[in-house]
């Protein structure tokens, strides 16, 4: 019998391409993943995988029963949240959040929650936008917070606010005021730094630059905004920051904040979650909550 747990293995081990850590993923010794995936191969009458050196790789079988079995996952996963429904606002509510976002918007966030959905249990997911997408279509998590784009065929989105970037600058080497122009000039001499490759916000800031015709030279990658901060405070160089992270991290007289002329570099913080979801009018009273939340201070 084909049971779901074969088929959450099954997924896993295609989606990481290795057992062991598909194996890690579901909580389980990869010896016993990989029986239970040998089990199903033979009950299919077909092998799934081939073992390569660089992982696993699905056969021609593998990849249609794959597609079918993500198909009866996520059914499952709808099945689930219509469970949870039935209880209104009751159950755990697992929210994911991109790490350039949860530091400032969820301590403002979670006690509005704690007021207006008290019977909600919250469990907080940070992680990466790619891999919260992977999650959320997975069921694994319930709703997304992060910037958009959040796109997937199975997602219900909701645009919260604009964040606009700023460009932070030593103090003792602060960026011009007088135009984009002379702004541009300033980046192109200075030595750029942003969070390393992976993170959504180093690809909207090299994207500003790119859409703005800033020259710039080889980039600095640092895993959070508070390190970025205090490079810029030290002189090693100059970053784009968003608006909503100005109330936590920049109580630093050592660097300077400067907007761009208009039109002002933004990103659009978004919420998803899945279309089918019997909570979805749950979540868009969240996200109302949330676009509330949004950047407090003004930088001029």
């Amino acid at each position: 019998m084909i049971t779901l747990k074969k088929l959450r293995y099954f997924e896993a081990a295609s989606r990481l391409r290795h057992f062991g850590k598909a194996a890690e993923e579901c909580a389980v010794t990869q010896p016993a993943l990989s029986m239970q995936i040998l089990e199903m191969e033979k009950q299919l009458g077909a092998s799934l995988f081939r073992r390569r050196r660089d992982g696993l790789e699905l056969t021609p079988e593998g990849t249609e029963i794959l597609a079918r079995a993500r198909r009866v996952l996520a059914e499952m996963d709808m099945l689930n949240d219509y469970a949870k429904g039935l209880n209104g606002t009751r159950g755990t509510l697992k929210i994911g959040v991109i790490p350039t976002i949860g530091p400032y918007l969820l301590p403002r966030l979670i006690p509005a929650l704690k007021e207006t959905h008290p019977d909600f249990k919250l469990t907080i997911r940070e992680t990466q936008t790619a891999r919260l997408i992977e999650e959320l279509a997975q069921g694994k998590v319930d709703l997304v917070i992060g910037a958009a784009p959040l796109d997937h065929p199975m997602f219900d989105c909701m645009e919260l606010f604009e964040d606009r970037f700023l460009l932070a600058s030593p103090a003792s080497r602060p960026a011009p005021e007088n135009g984009n122009g002379a702004l541009q000039a300033f980046i192109a001499s200075e030595q750029l730094l942003l969070l390393e490759e992976g993170h959504c916000l180093r690809d909207q800031a090299l994207n500003h630059c790119d859409k703005a015709g800033v020259q710039y030279g080889e980039v600095y990658g640092t895993s959070n905004i508070a390190t970025l901060i205090q490079l810029v405070a030290h002189g090693l160089g100059i970053t784009l920051v968003p608006e909503l992270c100005i109330q936590v991290e920049m109580a630093n007289d050592a660097v300077v904040l400067t907007r761009f002329s208009e039109p002002e570099p933004y990103r659009t913080v978004a919420m998803a979650w899945r279309e089918a979801s019997p909570r979805a009018d749950h979540f868009r009273q969240i996200g109302m909550l949330a676009r509330e939340l949004g950047p407090e201070v003004r930088v001029h």
